[in-house]
């Protein structure tokens, strides 16, 4: 399986706070509703940063199609881009 890296952010502020927060749960709903993943790390900044964003670090056996249903999700919510990183992972 490969290890994935995914960060939505919502910098720019086109999202308001309810959409910023739908966005998030979205993005949850598919990675918990994917019987082969497994999330390892959710978390974000301090709230009273002045930027809104996320990353899950997660393991799947669809990379392909969730990164397709991510950048679904993100277009839904007027975002250019999300970051997707992925690759192996070694124990040293």
């Amino acid at each position: 399986m490969k290890t994935i890296a995914l960060q939505i952010g919502n910098s720019d502020n086109k999202l308001t706070q309810v959409e910023w927060a739908n966005f998030v749960i979205d993005i949850a709903n598919l990675l918990e509703g994917d019987p082969t993943t497994q999330i390892h790390f959710f978390g974000g900044p301090t709230t009273w940063e002045c930027w809104q964003n996320v990353a899950w670090i997660f393991v799947t056996g669809n990379p392909m199609e969730l990164c397709q249903e991510v950048k679904r999700i993100r277009t839904k919510y007027k975002q250019d881009s999300a970051a997707w990183t992925e690759g192996s992972t070694a124990f040293v």
